[in-house]
């Protein structure tokens, strides 16, 4: 076992990853990840601690509170979003693989009308990097000419995608951003936190923000993005909605990017 792997071994553990999803994500059997476990103990238990000490909430005192919608939404009052405790920033479903939500455009026109902050995001089918890219470019010709404040994401938590492996994800991630990234868009990945833990190389967490979904308290992984709750009650929207939460600024980060590509240009 490699120096890497056994890093991120150690890193899973810590996080409180279910030995199921890393057996199956590594092709480990339970007997050689309890030995694992048993020989590495002192160095999660070391790894846990710094994860508590680096995301304790006191270190960060931005707050952005927002929502992602879709069309499952339908018809929203996006006046009255604005005007909502979570009426601050709002994540946009752009795209269901290759096939356009149909409530993007409008959402987009209606939201960006009542001066809400958006962003967007592709929820992604793909199973190989070229079919990750198609689904960049797809999102790339969605969003061409729009003003966008947060980040495009792509959602990435299909059951058959984990079965991929973390190598092959993470080939899959890196597709995906990389063409978004080469356009000058600020990209991020969504996912639940077991499936970016299980899933998603050091790699990947070095070079992309994370938008993640943990409705059971504060997530363990660091992120720029959390989605707290599935069932959000919000002003000017019928039925439930996703409820999120951003530690970055995002609005002033993406405007420095414009100001650098200008100054660049």
């Amino acid at each position: 076992m490699t120096d890497t792997k056994i890093r991120e071994l150690i890193d899973a553990l810590a996080h409180g990853t279910r030995f199921e999803n890393i057996e199956a994500s590594e092709g480990l059997s339970p007997e050689e990840l309890g030995a694992f476990s048993e020989k590495y103990a002192e160095d999660i238990c070391k790894r846990r601690a710094e994860i508590k000490e680096t995301h304790h909430t006191d270190a960060k005192p931005f707050r952005a509170y927002g929502i992602d919608v879709s069309a499952w939404q339908g018809v929203i009052e996006w006046k009255r979003v604005k005007r909502a405790q979570n009426g601050a920033f709002a994540i946009l479903r752009a795209a269901y693989s290759l096939e356009e939500d149909v409530r993007f455009e409008q959402n987009y026109l209606d939201a960006h009308s009542a001066g809400i902050p958006v962003g967007a995001y592709l929820y992604s089918t793909a199973l190989t990097p070229e079919e990750a890219e198609r689904e960049a470019e797809r999102l790339l010709q969605l969003v061409k000419g729009k003003a966008l404040d947060y980040p495009l994401a792509l959602d990435i938590e299909e059951s058959a995608q984990a079965q991929l492996g973390r190598e092959m994800v993470s080939e899959i991630i890196e597709a995906f951003c990389s063409r978004i990234e080469a356009e000058g868009y600020y990209v991020c990945v969504y996912s639940y936190e077991d499936f970016i833990v299980s899933c998603l190389t050091e790699e990947i967490f070095e070079k992309y923000d994370i938008w993640v979904s943990d409705i059971c308290g504060e997530p363990t992984v660091a992120y720029g993005l959390h989605q707290y709750s599935f069932t959000g009650d919000v002003l000017g929207i019928r039925g439930n909605v996703d409820l999120d939460v951003a530690v970055k600024d995002y609005p002033k980060i993406l405007q420095e990017m414009k100001k650098r590509r200008k100054l660049s240009d």
